[in-house]
């Protein structure tokens, strides 16, 4: 996950997010990787949300990370990787949420288990018709999926996440991603990021 997204999690969603939150109440925030591939995206979101939650206690959340290939939602599962599949990941939180192989001539580690607990696995073809398991979600990253499907289907899967995206919402796009916003409830608040505005109707 490229580095400004963290910042403008922190920075920009998170705290807007949690402002509505009473007094004494706590957010469970709901986050959904729509092509989570072998895992990345979602574990690099947990680590991310757990240092948030650290120092804001009101905080909870839940990761749903979907695709369509069980094999990568296997090794999604395992949370094991090269060691040099982690490199973008700062020191500070390998050093708090990577566990290294005992066999040092391995060279792998994997996600430890309070991340893991955070986050679920579930096959989804985003070309389904409904996606009956996916609930309401605040946060949906949808990053660089699109761009292999015809504008078409692109509008009709657009539709059907925004259908699980709750008003004032984010969505999140990959960077080679260029999408009509305007036929969206959607507003453009930063490039590749969306907030939902009104209600999904195709």
């Amino acid at each position: 996950m490229g580095s400004p997204i963290p910042i403008f999690l922190e920075k920009k969603v998170l705290p807007e997010l949690l402002s509505s939150v009473p007094t004494g109440g706590t957010k469970k925030l709901s986050v959904w990787s729509a092509a989570c591939s072998r895992g990345h995206e979602p574990y690099t979101l947990a680590m991310v949300l757990f240092e948030y939650a650290a120092q804001h206690k009101n905080l909870d959340f839940s990761i749903l990370g979907t695709d369509i290939s069980t094999g990568v939602l296997k090794v999604a599962q395992k949370a094991v990787y090269a060691h040099e599949e982690i490199e973008p990941v700062p020191m500070m939180l390998r050093k708090k949420y990577l566990l290294r192989s005992k066999d040092r001539s391995k060279n792998m580690v994997r996600i430890v288990p309070q991340l893991r607990s955070k986050v679920r696995l579930l096959r989804l073809n985003l070309m389904n018709k409904h996606y009956t398991a996916i609930e309401q979600m605040d946060i949906i990253f949808c990053r660089n999926v699109m761009i292999y499907f015809e504008r078409e289907t692109q509008n009709q899967i657009m539709y059907k996440l925004l259908n699980h995206l709750k008003p004032g919402g984010y969505l999140f796009m990959g960077h080679s991603e260029v999408i009509q916003y305007a036929q969206f409830p959607l507003k453009s608040v930063q490039s590749t990021i969306y907030q939902k505005v009104g209600n999904a109707k195709e």
